[in-house]
């Protein structure tokens, strides 16, 4: 039998992530809401409608008087989807429920998903514990998206854009047409580390993408990065001494942060966390395409000059 070091980690991938065929990492797919996303938003919803009727019990207030999540998806409907007043059903405590549910876990699209999770955010029949357990919900899943105050209005914002995830893809693409099976494996794992929100071991997985190109175009890469510098600046391929200032100032970001890198000295935890590793993790991926092509214009110049 086939066994893992480390099988928590291997199991919580999805078949198409460990075959690479899932490459971007879920904080960088628009238009995309994970499925843990979904179920952790319908808890938060589903306790908080449940604690409402605990209050009701033990009150003499009534659901249909009482600012509540019912009264909040009759709002929705009149203000986001249009219907006429008198179109609009009273909801009770189960109706609500299996409206929140629907919408969630089921039928609902991510753009129908964020426009309802954003209305109930700002409206003023959302419990402080509501809101805060939805905003909480966008920091212990992994998502494309984030929430922001905005003029004092809860806001839900795209971490990147479309354009950023398809370059990323494409600088993707060139690494695994060119066979680099190293810096792809590590993307992939990079990938991965941010799913489980292990953001400093992605971090340092990323900058092995680079290091595993940067061997190929010189063997004392593998020390520091510089080397590989050096030769494609001396093959006349880096022109500009600013842009390889800037590619040596972004390895050495990952050596300075501890517990990316190197071991933790003085720190309980690398201080980095999902904005930084997928900025990392793009970066990397865009640089590592970077020298895989400048590499093949240096193989052609060295066939050219024998």
């Amino acid at each position: 039998m086939v066994t893992h070091e480390h099988d928590d980690d291997f199991y919580k991938l999805t078949f198409s992530q460990r075959e690479g065929k899932a490459p971007l990492p879920e904080p960088m797919r628009l238009e995309h809401i994970p499925q843990r996303f979904r179920q952790l938003v319908w808890q938060v919803i589903d306790r908080e409608i449940d604690e409402s009727v605990q209050d009701l019990y033990s009150s003499t207030r009534s659901w249909d008087r009482d600012p509540n999540l019912g009264s909040i998806v009759q709002w929705y409907k009149f203000d986001v989807l249009g219907k006429l007043h008198d179109e609009i059903e009273w909801y009770n405590p189960k109706t609500t429920s299996h409206f929140f549910k629907r919408m969630i876990a089921y039928d609902s699209s991510y753009h129908e998903i964020l426009t309802l999770i954003e209305f109930v955010l700002r409206h003023e029949y959302c419990s402080e514990s509501l809101r805060n357990g939805l905003i909480d919900a966008f920091d212990k899943v992994p998502v494309a998206y984030f929430v922001q105050e905005v003029n004092g209005r809860f806001t839900i914002m795209p971490r990147m854009s479309k354009e950023s995830g398809k370059a990323t893809l494409q600088a993707i693409q060139v690494i695994q047409d060119a066979d680099m099976r190293g810096a792809e494996t590590h993307l992939r794992q990079a990938a991965e580390h941010i799913n489980t929100q292990q953001y400093a071991d992605s971090i340092a997985d990323s900058i092995h993408a680079v290091e595993s190109v940067a061997c190929m175009i010189d063997p004392n890469a593998n020390k520091t990065l510089g080397t590989a510098l050096d030769s494609l600046e001396k093959a006349g391929l880096i022109k500009h001494q600013a842009l390889k200032e800037a590619f040596s100032k972004l390895y050495g970001y990952t050596s300075d942060e501890q517990g990316i890198r190197h071991a933790l000295l003085n720190k309980d935890f690398a201080d980095v966390g999902v904005d930084e590793a997928v900025f990392m993790f793009g970066a990397c991926a865009s640089f590592a395409s970077y020298l895989v092509n400048k590499h093949h214009k240096m193989q052609g110049q060295e066939d050219r000059d024998q």
